[in-house]
Parts: structure tokens; sequence; C-alpha cells
């Protein structure tokens, strides 16, 4: 549908042949490699955790406090499996997480992705493996906490995204409809049908 082109656009891992992508009105081929990329967390649909703690999974490399650590283990509804594994934080995580559920899984993602205070939250059908209790508080939590935080959220399901600012409905790398859940509802009909 073209969601895969426009994540690798805005976080340049290609430029487009036309236009221009624009983050705070700059465009972001003027901004260095590293500087765009210390602005976005990220959620890719197939992410992957690694072997380590479940520590080790959300810093990522990154040198974070242990309460930037807790905070987004919280905010990411990580925090209560986290606390009943033996060890919380130093709990091992066998390679590509295998002694954890899918949903697990994803939550630790979104505490990695949560850790930096990133400007950019961007989750790739991030919360598909969720229930839809974990989701909403995954959602009200990101609503409270992220609020200066611009949040790109692909998602299958029409509850993830309903309460967004704006959403696109792509087709063959076009946008068939884009505005409110509302707006939608009344001019998009493949909106409706979803």
């Amino acid at each position: 549908s073209g969601k895969s082109t426009i994540l690798n656009l805005l976080m340049r891992f290609y430029d487009p042949d036309e236009g221009e992508i624009l983050i705070d009105g700059q465009d972001i081929r003027t901004i260095p490699y590293e500087q765009l990329r210390e602005k976005f967390g990220v959620v890719f649909q197939n992410d992957f955790v690694t072997e380590g703690t479940v520590a080790d999974n959300i810093r990522f490399f990154r040198d974070l406090s242990e309460e930037d650590l807790h905070r987004a283990a919280k905010d990411a509804q990580a925090a209560e499996f986290i606390e009943e594994r033996a060890g919380g934080m130093d709990a091992e995580v066998v390679v590509r997480g295998n002694n954890l559920s899918g949903g697990q899984k994803q939550r630790l993602l979104i505490a990695r992705a949560l850790a930096a205070n990133p400007e950019i939250l961007v989750l790739d059908d991030a919360s598909s493996a969720l229930d839809y209790q974990t989701d909403s508080k995954l959602r009200a939590a990101l609503r409270k906490n992220y609020r200066n935080t611009t949040t790109v959220l692909i998602a299958q399901r029409i509850s993830s995204l309903r309460h967004a600012d704006l959403i696109l409905v792509l087709e063959d790398g076009g946008i068939l409809g884009a505005g409110s859940h509302e707006t939608l509802l009344d001019t998009c009909e493949e909106y409706r049908m979803i």
C-alpha cells in the first residue's frame, strides 16, 4: 500500500525522487544522518529482541539511566510482566526472545523506542499482538506522557488509530483518504469498510 515506503522516506533510508520531506520546516536531506536518526524511536513490524537482559533490550546500546528504562517500561505497559520475572530488569532474554510471548516482545520493543524520549515515535503495527485492553492503556500513556512527540502509527485496528489527528488510508501507493476518524467515516468508502 505504500506504508513502508513512507517510513523509509521519513527516516531517510532513501530519498524521494521528487518533492521534499520536512521536519519542523527543515528538509530532512539537510539534517546529518546521526542527528536525524536520534529524533526517532522506532518499532518496525518485524523488529527483534536480542539475547541479554530485559534492560539490555530496552537500553539497546545507548547510555540511558535506570529511570529512563523504568519509565519507558511503564509507559509501554511492560513493567508488570518485567517485575514478575525473576531478576526484573536483569532477567535473561534468550535468543530471539523465545522465552517471551509475542505481546511481551512488542511491549519490550515499544519500551526501547520510548526510552530515549524521541521527538518522533514510529510504531509499525507494533501493537498487533497486544490485547485490546493493553493496547488501550498504551495509547492512553502515549497521549498523556508523550504529548510533544509526533507519533506515526501503522495499524490494522481502527481502535488503535481512531483518535489520531490525521489518518491516511493507503492503497497501491496512493492516498485514498486523509482526515480524522469522523471525516473518513463520512468521506472514504474504503475506511468505512475497514
